[in-house]
């Protein structure tokens, strides 16, 4: 079971959803332009809302019954007779943000995503949310790097922030994972939500005074704005948040300091039992070993700032050189469905033998990890979450965890057990993975036949096995003892304020015990 997440791609209860202006039929966009008849739109978002209730057991997870009919029924309400698929697309992912899991994902057909990312019509350059504004991510553009964005063709920022995060979901209630999403993936969202524009006006303010000024930008394809994220001015800071790192984990001791650095940037090593896992645990005994024949290394900060997921059990083997006692990786799990629903929606090219094999292989995973319980509903049964025991090389001393909001999946839940089952100082933002539990292990995806638009998730809701804790609100991610955030200047110099602090923790604890 795979816990390896990664992104391509909350609805108020009695919002009105605008409609964006409609294309006309061309030669040129065939299925950008393609009006679906209001029954099959109907039907789409019926069999949307039946595939969740029978496949995805973490549907009610942060909203109810009640909540969630609400917002199927909203979406077909929406339903009219001139809609194109991408309208009926902005229904799906409403209703799929409001559910709440960032392994939901929905993807729009791949000629109706070719057709509209080759048209000219896309904002230009790169943002970024920093302390609570939109700025500019591009040293080299009419707008200047780092200008405060308040509004573009109208739309306040806080509107575009606040409407553009639904196309990114997170777990729960959590939004500072969706500032994530946003960096990357902003003009997509924009021409997602308020359809093609030929240019782009632009209020803003810049770092050096209070006067608003106006420039407009003209939009252009797709690609072109790639090749602006590509050089965006943050890439220094951020490139692993996005692009993977140089190299998965790293482990070094800091001069002059009683004290070492363990960066763990993804879990997607290899599952248990592969040669990727035997390798990652051999760096880490080797990492621990030298730790504990050092006396004098008394801190361990760990940094996690760009784990977005991976392969079982990296985590839960990371967490061993840590955890002061036995631990298992859930204190429960359930599914909720016995045989795979829907089958024959299925994302598969073609209804063969492959689509028979991954059933029978989800079908055989129920079989040996799950038992039906009293309340009907198929539970983790105790051989498949096993106990796992503190490595007798684990770290003694002071730990220090760094996060941030791209922390997910594999990545959130050892931070969970790092932050429920340690005294480690956390330092950071909230991760955009739930503290308490996820919906994860195992992906099904399901195609929605008269529009074409692919709904996925994950189907195993758990409950990760860490404490309650009064400053864990339910339903966010892992909160920090210290929240530290990029400034506009530190974002300007591409200052990493966040190791700054926990250097500065290190230091003041150093002399304490001194």
């Amino acid at each position: 079971m795979t816990l390896f997440w990664w992104r391509r791609g909350g609805v108020g209860l009695g919002l009105v959803w605008l409609a964006a202006c409609q294309p006309q039929p061309t030669a040129q966009h065939p299925a950008l332009a393609r009006v679906v008849p209001r029954a099959q739109v109907l039907a789409d978002l019926t069999l949307f809302q039946r595939v969740k209730e029978a496949a995805h057991a973490g549907i009610y997870k942060y909203r109810t019954r009640a909540q969630m009919d609400s917002a199927f029924a909203a979406a077909r309400a929406q339903a009219t007779d001139s809609m194109t698929v991408t309208d009926v697309y902005r229904l799906v992912v409403r209703v799929t943000d409001f559910e709440g899991s960032l392994h939901n994902d929905t993807f729009l057909p791949a000629a109706v995503r070719a057709e509209m990312r080759a048209a000219p019509a896309f904002f230009p350059y790169p943002v970024k949310l920093i302390a609570g504004q939109l700025v500019l991510n591009a040293a080299r553009a009419p707008v200047p790097l780092g200008a405060a964005i308040a509004s573009i063709n109208g739309i306040p920022a806080r509107r575009l922030v606040r409407e553009l995060g639904r196309y990114y979901t997170t777990d729960g209630l959590n939004t500072t994972g969706k500032t994530v999403g946003l960096a990357a993936n902003f003009p997509e969202y924009y021409r997602l939500e308020y359809g093609p524009a030929a240019a782009f006006a632009v209020r803003y303010t810049l770092p050096t005074g209070p006067d608003t000024l106006t420039r407009t930008l003209p939009a252009v394809p797709y690609r072109a704005y790639q090749q602006a994220f590509d050089t965006r001015h943050s890439k220094p800071f951020d490139n692993a948040f996005f692009a993977g790192a140089p190299r998965k984990y790293t482990f070094r001791l800091l001069p002059g300091r009683p004290a070492a650095v363990l960066t763990v940037n993804t879990f997607d090593i290899g599952e248990e039992g592969t040669a990727g896992h035997k390798r990652y645990e051999a760096f880490l005994d080797s990492c621990f070993g030298l730790l504990r024949r050092s006396p004098a290394i008394t801190d361990l900060l760990v940094d996690v700032r760009a784990n977005g997921g991976g392969d079982d059990n990296n985590d839960m083997l990371t967490f061993s050189y840590l955890a002061p006692a036995p631990f298992r990786e859930n204190k429960g799990s359930t599914v909720g469905f016995r045989r795979v629903p829907y089958r024959r929606y299925l994302s598969f090219e073609k209804d063969t033998a492959e689509r028979a094999a991954a059933v029978r292989e989800k079908e055989d995973e129920l079989r040996t990890d799950f038992a039906v319980g009293p309340d009907g509903q198929p539970h983790q049964t105790a051989q498949s979450n096993p106990v796992f025991q503190p490595r007798a090389n684990r770290f003694r001393g002071r730990l220090y965890l760094l996060i941030s909001p791209r922390v997910a999946s594999a990545g959130s839940m050892f931070a969970a057990m790092v932050r429920g089952r340690t005294a480690a100082v956390v330092i950071g933002e909230e991760t955009m993975g739930g503290y308490y539990g996820h919906t994860g292990h195992g992906e099904l995806e399901y195609t929605l036949p008269n529009t074409g638009i692919r709904t996925s998730f994950y189907w195993v809701d758990l409950q990760q096995d860490v404490p309650r804790r009064a400053r864990q609100p339910f339903g966010r991610g892992v909160l920090p003892d210290y929240l530290v955030a990029q400034s506009r200047a530190d974002f300007l110099a591409n200052r990493d304020p966040q190791r700054a602090c926990a250097l500065w923790l290190l230091a003041a604890k150093a002399a304490g015990a001194r």
